[in-house]
């Protein structure tokens, strides 16, 4: 998609120079991978202690599997 964006010379130069990006359209690629990816990393922080998991769900898993196998 192409975009116009006015960014400020500084800001791209700091990009640029820290990224080692070749262009940039690159650097501004990984600069919005880089931020997704923490905000994703967020979002499944947030929901420490939200969520239960067993500790011996791998065998509960199996256990799962064995019964679907039986009765096929």
């Amino acid at each position: 998609m192409r975009t116009t964006i006015n960014i400020q010379d500084a800001l791209m130069e700091e990009l640029l120079a820290r990224s080692k990006a070749e262009t940039k359209t690159q650097a501004v690629q990984m600069a919005i991978m880089d931020y997704l990816k923490r905000k994703a990393a967020e979002d499944i922080i947030a929901l420490s202690g939200k969520i239960h998991i067993e500790p011996d769900w791998e065998a509960d898993e199996e256990r799962e599997l064995n019964e679907y196998r039986d009765h096929s």
